[in-house]
């Protein structure tokens, strides 16, 4: 009787949330072709998405109240399991190809439209993957699993084109950043010094590593990038999770597809996921291995950022505080004597990294300038450069403080902007940082307080208390990192956060939640719409306004490519500067001419949002000496936006300090708006403008 009463509330609840759905979602359409009905006009869109909401509405209704009306599709249900999930599968894959892809996307992309839509795909796969009448639980979550992961890889993995220019603000440069430490022979550059490039050894090293191929093409280039923002995700999951911890492999599948879309959330570079991955493989060896993992991971993590030299130390520590599976370790006291020791073997790898460079200069003074053929960190810390310093540049230089001291931090702290409002909901960050955080953690802590409320995880009181200090330590350094001008756009400087609470998640998965949320699928319990959420909002907001991408006709790009590599021929033999767009030199788009590495965008950028004027004296100087005969940028323009736009902050500082300088002495020969490019050549006067004065 308690169980019908149950089953009874949970059909009135699921209708009523479909109706306000089928609701919302025929008053957008309504609303999308008000226009073309009012003059009689019926176009083809119409009639197919108006027929895709009755049936789906009467699928709905069927499989909540009325199962015998499906009766006569009952025979898929008897096909052999491969064929039925391979169908749920192909179910699930039709709107993100119709939203990823397809031109009427557009009619069908009011958000209303839609979570109807996908709604009703994924309750369709999820009804052909249930052998039973009706639909489990289980094959609900196992179709919106696939439908997150598929949605995710394919919305990665769509931007696989040979399109020359640079897609996004820095995609072009990022990828000469990449090539430079293996692909010197690109460039028009002495082959026995380094290029100096605005990018760390860590992340260089490993989006670079393609370029040991002897041909590299911008296709190939993009594959690997968007390679290293998946696929290492699901590894660490893989890695974290103990195959001991349930009874069917499909489980720990199903657990490490799940780590690649929380982490997605972040993005999360992938140094410091690899770095995890090699503490998570250290933790299932020998106690010396694991040091000696920990120790290289602390290695490799620092020498992609500063802020993590404690990240792999820590996660080794707390591997071991909070495994309470592995039976080997027998007391409190063992436990913590091997958590503290993987620690400082972790801290130890940090710094064995930086003593390369000089222990004093990492305790001492010291400057970005200094003459240096390594990697050695840059300005505030999360940068590094590899270089032979030349003399232009020391003059530009700035001296940072030793780190990790109180120097130091203040100097980080107070070199850049803090832009607190992009905590909350901005132009920037439409969710803000703290609800968006919010929503990617929410159902993953309630998952983790259910189960230790019910089964009680056998960790103490101090156990609980470091790793709850371990959480916040890293929470607020990810806070205060995002609201430095230039973040805050996502919840990538979330990293350690993120990686820490999927760590103490695959702990508590380990240690018996894992067998605790399978029970609680195969019994059909409430908490399965907590494991539904957790599952679906990792990847909500994309779902929600993801489009196929638009590149610029054929032709036009053709056009601008061709005038880029006609200006180009014309002053091969006079300096040329590529502040962006510099994939065009990776790639072979270009003649290879004399590389100036000099005054790359990004590096600009940075330096324009510390608002550091002794920097760009040196590219005044060259601009009023017109030492460029011609200039490759971006299509700069002098025009501030003032507060509360995209980025507007960036966008003001980047005007001041590059646009105006680079626009009163160089003026535009082409702009290609559509391409983002703009060829500039020098002015024959200064530029005389209201409301502009020339440095």
């Amino acid at each position: 009787m308690k169980q019908k009463k149950s089953e009874k509330i949970k059909q009135i609840t699921l209708s009523l949330i479909m109706a306000v759905i089928s609701v919302q979602c025929a008053l957008s359409i309504w609303r999308r072709y008000q226009e073309f009905l009012s003059k009689g006009s019926i176009v083809p869109s119409f009639l197919l998405i108006c027929t895709f909401w009755i049936v789906g509405i009467l699928f709905i209704y069927a499989i909540l109240w009325r199962p015998e009306l499906l009766k006569m599709f009952l025979f898929l249900k008897k096909l052999p399991d491969p064929i039925r999930r391979m169908g749920s599968f192909f179910i699930c894959l039709l709107p993100i190809f119709l939203y990823t892809f397809h031109r009427w996307s557009e009619p069908f992309g009011n958000p209303w439209i839609r979570i109807f839509l996908y709604t009703v795909i994924i309750l369709a796969a999820a009804w052909l993957l249930t052998k039973e009448k009706g639909i489990s639980c289980g094959a609900l979550i196992a179709s919106m699993l696939a439908f997150s992961v598929s949605f995710l890889l394919i919305n990665q993995f769509r931007d696989l084109t040979d399109y020359p220019f640079s897609v996004g603000w820095s995609e072009g440069n990022r990828f000469w950043d990449y090539s430079v430490l293996f692909g010197r022979r690109l460039y028009n550059w002495p082959q026995d010094k380094p290029i100096p490039a605005y990018i760390d050894l860590g992340r260089q090293s490993l989006w670079g590593a393609i370029f040991l191929l002897p041909k590299v093409t911008i296709r190939m280039m993009r594959a690997w990038n968007d390679f290293l923002f998946t696929i290492p995700y699901a590894l660490l999951g893989w890695a974290l999770l103990n195959d001991r911890s349930v009874t069917q492999k499909k489980y720990l599948l199903a657990g490490s597809l799940w780590a690649m879309i929380f982490l997605n959330q972040g993005p999360i570079y992938t140094p410091l996921v690899l770095a995890a991955i090699l503490v998570a493989l250290g933790h299932k060896l020998p106690l010396w291995l694991g040091c000696l993992f920990t120790f290289l991971a602390g290695a490799y993590a620092v020498m992609s950022r500063s802020t993590w030299i404690v990240a792999p130390a820590i996660y080794g520590g707390m591997l071991t505080l909070a495994d309470t599976y592995d039976k080997k370790i027998l007391s409190q006291k063992r436990r913590w004597f091997q958590a503290i020791l993987i620690g400082l073997f972790g801290i130890a790898g940090a710094f064995s990294y930086l003593n390369q460079y000089s222990i004093r200069a990492f305790f001492s003074e010291s400057s970005v300038t200094e003459k240096s053929t390594v990697t050695v960190p840059l300005n505030y810390g999360e940068e590094y450069q590899s270089v032979d310093t030349s003399p232009k540049e020391t003059e530009a230089s700035e001296s940072v403080p030793a780190m990790l001291t109180p120097a130091w931090f203040q100097y980080y702290l107070s070199r850049q902007p803090l832009l607190w409002n992009r905590l909350w909901p901005n132009e920037t960050y439409k969710l803000g940082i703290v609800p968006g955080l919010l929503m990617a953690i929410l159902p993953l802590v309630l998952l983790l307080i259910f189960w230790d409320h019910e089964k009680h995880w056998n960790l103490s009181g101090m156990q609980r208390l470091v790793l709850g200090c371990i959480l916040f330590a890293f929470l607020c350094v990810g806070l205060i990192v995002s609201v430095k001008i230039g973040g805050g756009s996502n919840l990538h400087n979330l990293d350690m956060f993120l990686i820490a609470l999927l760590i103490i998640a695959a702990m508590a998965w380990n240690a018996g939640m894992g067998e605790w949320l399978i029970d609680k699928v195969h019994s059909g319990h409430w908490i399965n719409w907590i494991i539904l959420a957790a599952i679906i909002l990792p990847v909500l907001p994309a779902m929600l306004t993801v489009e196929p991408k638009k590149y610029p006709d054929p032709s036009t790009t053709g056009e601008a490519l061709a005038k880029v590599q006609q200006v180009i021929a014309q002053h091969a033999q006079e300096e040329i500067l590529f502040m962006d767009q510099r994939q065009l030199l990776t790639f072979g788009y270009v003649p290879k001419i004399p590389l100036i590495a000099d005054y790359e965008k990004k590096w600009m950028m940075d330096e324009a949002m510390a608002d550091n004027a002794e920097w760009f004296k040196p590219y005044i100087h060259d601009l009023k000496n017109q030492r460029f005969a011609v200039i490759i940028s971006e299509p700069l323009q002098i025009k501030f936006q003032g507060a509360n736009r995209n980025f507007s902050e960036e966008n003001d500082l980047f005007v001041k300090w590059v646009s105006i300088p680079t626009l009163c002495y160089y003026e535009p020969l082409e702009t290609f708006e559509e391409q983002g490019v703009q060829i500039l050549v020098p002015r024959k006067s200064v530029l005389v403008q209201e409301g502009v004065t020339c440095p």
